[in-house]
């Protein structure tokens, strides 16, 4: 089997349209004592080439406690119909909290594009979790697809 019945590389413009369609995605957290990956859904702002996050935060949140130590982060995403028609992107880069002047524009930027999730995966009220804007500045980004 050739490299290239495996897919081939994607450029900068199929990975920024594949990143605005999924909405959806796996956000992986690490530091030296392990790592940490959670479905997330998210909003794709091509403009400035991030991802836009809304977190939720309850009392003794891991994923807090892993933007603390360090704001390095990993999301994957991908699409799979069949082994002919797939495609996945990487994109690596830092978590920022988004400013309270921008809330209003970074909300608008999730809800055009993000795959909303449900909040029922909590075990607790809504009003005891935070929410908070944050955003991924991309450093790296790679993208595979099925050939075409």
């Amino acid at each position: 089997m050739s490299l290239e019945e495996y897919g081939v590389a994607m450029d900068d413009d199929e990975i920024a349209r594949c990143l605005e369609s999924m909405g959806a995605g796996t956000l992986a957290f690490g530091d030296e004592r392990g790592g940490y990956a959670i479905p997330m859904s998210f909003g794709y702002d091509s403009v400035n080439d991030r991802c836009i996050f809304q977190f939720s935060f309850g009392e003794d949140s891991r994923k807090a406690a892993y933007i603390e130590r360090d704001n390095r982060v990993s999301l994957s995403v991908h699409e799979w119909n069949s082994v002919t028609d797939w495609r996945s992107v990487v994109v690596q880069g830092t978590l920022e909290p988004v400013p309270e002047e921008r809330n209003a524009k970074t909300a608008g930027i999730f809800a055009a594009h993000a795959k909303i999730a449900s909040l029922d995966v909590f075990r607790r009220p809504y009003d005891e979790l935070e929410f908070e804007w944050y955003e991924l500045q991309i450093d790296e980004k790679q993208g595979r697809q099925s050939v075409q």
